[in-house]
């Protein structure tokens, strides 16, 4: 690595480590006061950052080279999960939007590892469901990414990890929150 490349990497880190404490200063100019809310505003920051790293980072090492997206991968787990599933469903299940579900199944079916049906009822309707190579692909794609799940966790310690999961758990199962009052 050049000088030069060393002293990027060095500004970014210092960046990244100072953004939360930068992020608290402008919102205390706007008159945030409250800890509570400061403290809401960071982790929203953080987890929003987590999460676009571990996209990148698992992309990168376990579904490229697999010939997956991140979209599906989501989608192989669910329908490993849920045997075969409707193509409206596979979208809410996975947590998908329905333009990357679109895009990510042709790619998926087009490769072997998916199959979609016509309903016999519905013929407008279609089933989608994982096959033999599909499986094969994700269970090596698990492997993997159990390697890079559990090296991105490792700072926590196990205690940290089930402290974290609890958390996250309880945010992720609570109904969503009303509408805020209109801005403006």
């Amino acid at each position: 690595m050049t000088d030069d490349a060393h002293e990027q990497a060095a500004t970014h880190q210092r960046r990244t480590r100072e953004f939360p404490e930068r992020l608290r200063h402008r919102h205390r100019e706007l008159g945030t006061t409250d800890p509570r809310a400061l403290d809401a505003i960071e982790m929203v920051a953080h987890l929003t950052r987590l999460e676009t790293r571990l996209i990148q980072d698992f992309e990168r090492y376990v579904h490229r080279p697999l010939g997956l997206t991140w979209a599906g991968f989501r989608i192989l787990n669910a329908l490993w999960v849920y045997g075969s599933l409707p193509q409206q469903e596979v979208g809410r299940v996975s947590g998908s939007s329905r333009a990357s579900i679109s895009s990510a199944l042709l790619t998926l079916e087009d490769r072997g590892i998916v199959a979609r049906t016509r309903n016999a009822d519905d013929r407008r309707q279609l089933t989608v469901e994982i096959t033999p190579k599909g499986l094969d692909t994700l269970r090596q794609a698990i492997a993997a990414q159990t390697l890079r799940e559990h090296a991105w966790t490792s700072a926590l310690g196990d205690d940290g990890l089930r402290k974290l999961v609890g958390l996250l758990r309880t945010m992720v199962n609570q109904e969503t929150p009303p509408p805020p009052p209109s801005v403006g």
